[in-house]
């Protein structure tokens, strides 16, 4: 694969974090504001999904060890988890979908790196700040700063990486290096190999329900399932002829919606048949490819839409929001943060007694995050994050400049 080996030359190319969404905007001819859109969206549903987990009148997993109750309730609060999933998925397909006829770039790679450490280095300071000045902290967070936690939590915060302290951005990263191999097969194996490979590596996704353990299944094997996926959409799916498209990915939404709570509300029954299976320990993921799945529907249907009248300051604003959908992760689900967020905004809004009030109050708690977490991810990214990146980056161009004014040009074969 002579030709997949030049694709890992040096290209000037912007990344697909925080800083891409935006700097892809100024390089690419025309810009497809769906998928920013769908950015928003994602994060919005991950947000979601840990508010469901962490809030004290939901499943409320930092006091209590996770309950599995039967009723439909219950059913619906666990979709709202796995609908979390879903946002994960589209990030991977969107990534698939704008990097897989792109040449690999280190500078990628090392820009959502460096950005992950920053905020894990930079939440740690400020919390040791806040206990220097004898602050009061939630007990969960002063447990990680004693005795024999103490190493591990400074461990967690210099590698967060390796420590696998945000699982997700860990997967995305992975999912970045191996890009180019992936590239490979696009460029080597026909659409109906492409299609094999997807469906081999969604059966893994299945395995747990047949209560077998089995590490084939993993979080990066998820990130590569959606890269090529996101991959395959670019490559062939936008092209794909389907009658009543909208209509039918719309009905696949719907149908895999109803999958995932039926198997919810039935696992938690605890039948003989379920029990069987162990599905009353498998709530929590349920069937986990439905949700890539609906994410594949999701950004068939979004670039279905046109939005090129979107203009001016809602456009910049779309794009902004965007950009800042990482860092709002790196926010809410930092080690520190989530401990002192969950139980500080719950605390300042009202107690929800029916099923709809908890769907407003808890709706309101996702946008106050968001909101109050991109804005912050914004001026971080803006003064602090990107700046540094960008200079250490143009340090090692330059360091490297004269070396690779010898190197011979090689271009990749393209079809």
């Amino acid at each position: 694969m002579p030709g997949c080996v030049g694709r890992l030359s040096r290209v000037v190319e912007v990344g697909t974090g925080s800083e891409g969404a935006i700097m892809i905007a100024k390089h690419t001819i025309r810009r497809n504001l769906n998928l920013d859109v769908l950015r928003i969206v994602a994060m919005l549903l991950i947000v979601a999904c840990h508010a469901t987990l962490h809030i004290p009148w939901l499943l409320n997993i930092d006091t209590v060890p996770l309950q599995y109750l039967p009723g439909w309730k219950s059913a619906l609060a666990f979709l709202v988890v796995q609908y979390g999933q879903v946002g994960v998925s589209i990030f991977f397909m969107i990534s698939g979908y704008f990097l897989v006829r792109k040449d690999f770039q280190v500078r990628r790679v090392f820009s959502t790196w460096f950005q992950m450490f920053c905020y894990s280095v930079l939440s740690f300071a400020l919390i040791l700040v806040a206990r220097h000045r004898s602050l009061t902290l939630p007990d969960k967070v002063t447990e990680l700063l004693q005795g024999e936690q103490l190493p591990h939590t400074i461990v967690t915060v210099l590698f967060p990486f390796l420590s696998n302290s945000y699982w997700f951005v860990t997967a995305y990263i992975v999912m970045l290096l191996v890009s180019p191999f992936l590239n490979c097969l696009f460029e080597h194996l026909s659409q109906r190999s492409i299609g094999c490979l997807m469906l081999l590596l969604g059966f893994l996704a299945t395995w747990k329900l047949f209560n077998v353990s089995t590490p084939v299944w993993t979080n990066f094997t998820y990130a590569i399932l959606g890269y090529v996926t996101g991959g395959w959409i670019r490559v062939y799916g936008r092209t794909m002829r389907m009658p009543a498209k909208p209509l039918l990915l719309t009905a696949i939404i719907a149908a895999s919606t109803v999958v995932m709570t039926v198997f919810n509300h039935h696992a938690a029954e605890r039948t003989t048949f379920t029990t069987f299976f162990a599905w009353e320990t498998k709530i929590k993921p349920g069937i986990e490819v439905l949700p890539i799945v609906i994410a594949a529907a999701i950004v068939l249907l979004a670039l279905e839409v046109d939005l090129s009248w979107i203009r001016g300051f809602p456009r910049a604003l779309i794009l902004r929001a965007a950009a800042s959908t990482f860092g709002i992760y790196l926010i809410h689900e930092n080690m520190f943060w989530y401990r002192i967020i969950w139980p500080t905004i719950t605390g300042m809004m009202p107690t929800p007694d029916t099923f709809f009030d908890k769907l407003i109050v808890g709706a309101e708690i996702v946008l106050i995050i968001f909101i109050a977490a991109g804005a912050v991810s914004f001026v971080l990214d803006t003064l602090l994050v990107h700046p540094i990146s960008r200079m250490m980056i143009a340090i090692v161009d330059t360091a490297d400049r004269p070396r690779r004014g010898h190197e011979p040009i090689r271009h990749a074969r393209r079809k």
